[in-house]
């Protein structure tokens, strides 16, 4: 199933939009060429019995029509005939001639000679005759009558009520040839009504194709219509979800769409609310031990100094300092998440270059390898705090630092590489070293408690990106940084 499943999301597009529309127009091509098919079986059938009772009706008519003229004595023949000529418009043409007329007949299919068959029957149950007789299917303009010579369609104008009327479509003309005497061939040709089918079923006409293709085109753009209006609340709830989960500030999302819609809708305020809250209180809850911790703090701090063992009031002084310090340092983290912190345009380079400056003030070598400008959708402050966080760290560490920084227009992103040539991190800590207040083994101090790179895996997180650590070729420490030119990448 899962091999299935990458099959069709390599083949399918990616938008769910695309992809609905292209499933629901395979399925409505599928179901019409279905009812196509059965429609053409169902036509096929009646058209079949249609031809088969014409047939078996045109072979008796004509056979009683040979009957007649064959009961005629030779001298009232033409008699007749001429009459009948002259009534115009008749169903039959009927003439006696001379010899075999041959003919160019239309070519020979399955349900041509079928209906030949089924004439001949008919024409013999109704006239006793032993020879063969000459059925042939000629198209309308290829019919040659009279001495062989003529063209039914080139008869002059006085002429034209001797002729059978044109069918207007392209169904043949039955012609049966039948010897009376030695000297004598009756000729009778009549038109076979609505016989293109003769020809052999054609599924696609024109007519039909044009009629499919406006159909599919009227539901495909229904269909597409139909899923925009479906996914319009989807991929509103998806911004406003990404913009949540990167740390806006919770924004209602009015309930629309379908009812299912509108219930997930209403449980992602809901959630939302609860996370808004959830905020406030760990704001407070901060704040108030902030508050809350200054006095018993102070305390501890007055009743050291009324110790008399120096040594002992040194150790407590410093374990007392590295708490402050750890709670200031907790503090200062929650504000540096910048939660409320707003987006907008910012020069990367720019931020680089004055992250480097602690370097050039201390005096310690640094490099700074970048384009001319790599602008960026972020938080001005948060950015700034980042990089001045890893920038400190390789410092304090490595007594060095390298930025690289560059553009993947693959991934419409930002490369940023912050180096050293510091001891570096052991592979087994490298996940470690996100945690809060972890140091390799180091004591906190008042510069480094050991938040610097937790800090910065949260701003990283916060815009979409991803941080990750390497060894240095050569020894020291590579932070890749990777951060979406635009905060908003959700489509």
């Amino acid at each position: 199933m899962t091999h299935l499943q990458s099959i069709f999301d390599r083949i399918l597009p990616q938008s769910i939009v695309a992809r609905m529309t292209v499933i629901l127009f395979l399925g409505i091509l599928v179901a019409q060429g279905m009812g196509i098919w059965i429609w053409g079986q169902q036509l096929k059938t009646e058209e079949r019995l249609r031809v088969s009772e014409v047939s078996i009706n045109m072979g008796a008519r004509i056979g009683q029509t040979i009957q007649f003229f064959s009961r005629l004595p030779r001298e009232y023949r033409h008699i007749v005939l001429d009459q009948l000529r002259d009534m115009g418009g008749t169903r039959f043409f009927v003439s006696i001639n001379s010899q075999l007329i041959p003919l160019v007949s239309v070519p020979e299919t399955q349900t041509i000679e079928r209906v030949r068959s089924m004439i001949d029957a008919s024409i013999r149950g109704e006239i006793n005759i032993k020879e063969d007789l000459q059925i042939s299917f000629v198209r309308f303009d290829d019919l040659q009558i009279l001495s062989g010579d003529n063209l039914m369609v080139n008869l002059p104008p006085k002429w034209q009520r001797f002729a059978l009327i044109d069918p207007g479509d392209d169904s043949p003309v039955v012609v049966v040839q039948l010897r009376l005497n030695d000297d004598e061939w009756a000729y009778l040709a009549t038109q076979f009504p609505n016989g293109e089918s003769l020809y052999g079923f054609r599924w696609f006409t024109g007519e039909r194709l044009l009629t499919t293709l406006l159909i599919s085109l009227t539901i495909l753009v229904l269909t597409t219509l139909l899923v925009r209006s479906v996914v319009r609340p989807l991929r509103l709830l998806s911004r406003y979800a990404d913009q949540l989960g990167r740390g806006h500030a919770y924004q209602f999302l009015p309930a629309q769409g379908s009812s299912e819609m509108q219930s997930t809708i209403h449980a992602f305020n809901v959630m939302g609310q609860r996370i808004q809250k959830f905020i406030a209180d760990r704001e407070r809850l901060f704040a108030s031990i902030s508050h809350d911790l200054k006095t018993p703090l102070t305390k501890a701090k007055l009743r050291i100094e009324m110790l008399s063992d120096t040594a002992v009031k040194n150790k407590l002084s410093q374990d007392l300092d590295d708490l402050e310090t750890m709670v200031k340092a907790s503090l200062q983290m929650v504000k540096d998440a910048a939660i409320h912190e707003n987006t907008e345009p910012v020069d990367l380079v720019r931020v680089l270059a004055h992250s480097l400056e602690a370097a050039e003030v201390a005096g310690l070598p640094f490099s700074l390898d970048v384009p001319e400008t790599l602008v960026i959708e972020c938080r001005p402050l948060s950015i700034e705090r980042l990089f001045t966080n890893l920038v400190d760290n390789a410092l304090h560490y490595g007594r060095s630092v390298d930025i690289e920084a560059s553009q993947d227009a693959s991934s419409e992103s930002v490369i940023v590489r912050v180096m050293d040539r510091g001891p570096g991190i052991p592979d087994e800590q490298k996940s470690m070293v996100f945690e809060p207040y972890f140091r390799s083994g180091q004591k906190p101090s008042s510069i480094h408690v050991g938040l610097g790179l937790g800090i910065a895996k949260t701003i990283v997180q916060l815009h979409g990106g991803v941080i990750a650590l390497d060894d240095r070729d050569g020894g020291g420490l590579v932070v890749t940084v990777r951060l979406p030119l635009s905060h908003f990448v959700t489509n």
